[in-house]
This record gives C-alpha cells, sequence and structure tokens, in this order.
C-alpha cells in the first residue's frame, strides 16, 4: 500500500506540475520527494527485516520488495520529466 500511495501521489504532482505552470508546485513536489524518501526508506527496512525474520514466505516477500523498489526509477523519470518540461513553452504557460 505505501508504495501504491507514494506512486499514486507523485503521479497526481506530476501532472499538477504539467498542467498548471505554478512555480510552488515544483516546491511541493521537492517536499514529497524528502518525506517519502525517508519514510519509503524505513518501510524498505522494514520489509528486509520481515523477509529475514519470515524467510518461508520469500516469494511473498521478494513480490513486495521488487513491486516497492520499482518507485526508484519511476521516480527518476518523473524528476527527468520535470527537468526537461515538455510542455514548459506551449500554450499552458
Amino acid at each position: 500500500m505505501v508504495a501504491t500511495f507514494s506512486f499514486l501521489l507523485g503521479t497526481i504532482l506530476l501532472l499538477v506540475h504539467l498542467i498548471i505552470p505554478w512555480e510552488q508546485i515544483i516546491i511541493i513536489g521537492l517536499f514529497y520527494v524528502l518525506v517519502a524518501s525517508v519514510f519509503n526508506g524505513i518501510t524498505f527496512i522494514g520489509l528486509l527485516a520481515n523477509a529475514i525474520i519470515n524467510y518461508q514466505y520469500y516469494r511473498e516477500n521478494l513480490m513486495t520488495i521488487v513491486v516497492f523498489l520499482l518507485n526508484i526509477p519511476i521516480a527518476l523519470g518523473y524528476f527527468f520529466i520535470v527537468i526537461n518540461n515538455p510542455f514548459h513553452n506551449s500554450v499552458l504557460s
């Protein structure tokens, strides 16, 4: 659930940034990335501890960790979209 919520909120912030030419959304996005990184890092450590403690459920733990780690390349992709905003000089701004 944490990975899904983090993905959805990050996607919403990206879409708002692309649609609305508002500079403050970048600051909100950076704050979100900072808070999400700390929270996701703590959750990831908990997932690793759970995988070690409950090693008999390694497939379920491994799938959860993989889904969780998929947010990293997605976040990097979103970062590059913001940096190279294709709509920056369009009709929207």
